[in-house]
């Protein structure tokens, strides 16, 4: 539940992004950098949360539900803020900064995977997240942080210049040809796990 507070924290704050005005770069700079933090925030609060409920057991009916649609709340909707500003792209860009079409595909995968896992665990079967999923997600979360943290000049902050490196055009439509990819393959792994899963119980 306070992951979900901190997304809206970070949403507001990409809302200051996308209606900023393009020549006020302090507003601008000052939005993502809130933005950034309360996004990274609420990120490592999920794999967290995860790792210690793995840990001890911590496992709930409502964690199990709510834990998922938090992850989907907090990525997909900051992957819609960032396709909505343009405030965050750079001189030399490949690409806008997050695609309509591949916000549309993210989404596509999502609903298609929750409503197979909602199937498949309609059966009694565990149909949790694979590697190839949770891959996707850090990628994601990597994705989106990045154009924040540099807007928000957050490479300065910690003294570490060189993560503005990560906004070389190249790098940053390379990583964004990885997700997409991750987002597909995954995707379809699901879907072959489902359908395999759902054939041996009809079997049985």
């Amino acid at each position: 539940m306070s992951r979900l507070v901190l997304a809206v924290g970070a949403f507001w704050f990409m809302g200051e992004v996308v209606d900023a005005s393009p020549g006020d770069t302090e507003a601008i700079r000052s939005a993502s950098f809130w933005a950034f933090w309360l996004f990274l925030i609420a990120a490592v609060s999920d794999f967290l949360d995860g790792w210690l409920a793995r840990r001890n057991g911590w496992v709930t009916a409502f964690g199990r539900v709510a834990d998922p649609v938090v992850d989907k709340v907090l990525t997909l909707g900051s992957l819609i803020y960032l396709c909505a500003s343009s405030n965050l792209a750079r001189d030399g860009d490949l690409l806008a900064v997050m695609p309509v079409w591949a916000v549309v595909l993210m989404l596509a995968r999502e609903f298609l995977v929750t409503a197979l896992r909602g199937l498949v665990e309609s059966y009694g079967l565990s149909f949790g997240a694979d590697r190839y999923g949770k891959l996707k997600l850090i990628l994601q979360v990597v994705y989106i942080a990045i154009p924040l943290g540099v807007a928000g000049g957050i490479p300065h902050f910690l003294h570490l210049p060189f993560l503005e490196l990560t906004r070389n055009p190249y790098l940053f439509a390379g990583m964004f040809v990885v997700m997409v990819g991750l987002t597909v393959v995954s995707g379809l792994n699901y879907c072959l796990r489902g359908a395999r899963l759902l054939a041996e119980t009809e079997l049985k």
